[in-house]
């Protein structure tokens, strides 16, 4: 019963806080409740945080157990439903043989002792105990393999972070490459200008046609000489008589 505080409030006792905390899960099947929100709810009602982790560890455990009772089970009858597939099928077939074939019936020996083994095996199988050795056993066989599949997910991890890694590298030395090509196209391009500043352009060719279009004398010949002659000498006698006029 709930009695009232000297503030005011409502307390209960711990039997009947733990009956309000099972019918509250009860009711709130449908929404779950992380750690750290029962964390939380637990020390508001004054219990410490280690006594939650060591009760959530307890809780794991049984959980663990639990899971390993059912896989256990789960593998016993698929199990038997094989063996019983093969007895069916086998001792059928040997049946088949048995009546087509002239002689006594034979068939119904392997069918006895097949079937007494079914039926040894249907025993286990069908039933729901398990030992504590066989459920230690699968649960560090399930912790073995969860460990082998979390190896497997950080070498798949590490597989990809390194071909990751190994194309950034790829296009970081392809980027490179590129701009140390352009940087040397530039600079041999400003030494080019550089030189092509520096040295005076040469004269420009004188066309082919030039002399061409200087005009040529021609050779004299030999009457060409000799009239030039007289008419000299005929100049010289004309220049003589007028200064003897004078």
């Amino acid at each position: 019963m709930a009695r009232p505080g000297k503030r005011g409030g409502r307390q209960y006792t711990e039997a009947e806080v733990r009956a309000i905390l099972e019918r509250a899960l009860r009711d709130a099947q449908t929404r779950e409740v992380g750690h750290d929100e029962l964390v939380a709810a637990a020390e508001e009602i004054g219990i410490s945080r280690a006594a939650i982790e060591a009760a959530s560890r307890d809780i794991e455990l049984v959980r663990g157990e639990e899971a390993a009772r059912a896989a256990i089970v789960a593998r016993r009858r698929n199990g038997f439903r094989s063996h019983l597939f093969s007895f069916v099928v086998v001792n059928a077939f040997l049946f088949a043989i048995n009546a087509l074939t002239p002689g006594p019936w034979w068939f119904f020996w392997p069918l006895l002792g097949w079937g007494l083994s079914l039926a040894f095996h249907a025993r286990a199988a069908l039933s729901s105990d398990v030992s504590p050795q066989e459920v230690r056993k699968e649960v560090e066989r399930s912790a073995e393999q969860a460990r082998r599949e979390e190896l497997r997910r950080l070498e798949e991890q590490r597989r990809v972070e390194r071909l990751e890694r190994k194309q950034r590298l790829e296009r970081s030395a392809e980027e490179l490459g590129h701009a140390v090509e352009e940087g040397v196209a530039t600079v041999l391009s400003r030494i080019a200008q550089e030189i092509r500043g520096s040295v005076p352009p040469p004269p420009p060719p004188a066309p082919a046609d030039d002399a061409a279009r200087r005009p040529r004398i021609a050779p004299l010949d030999a009457d060409d000489a000799e009239s030039e002659a007289l008419g000299e000498d005929e100049a010289a006698r004309a220049g003589r008589r007028d200064r003897g006029r004078r």
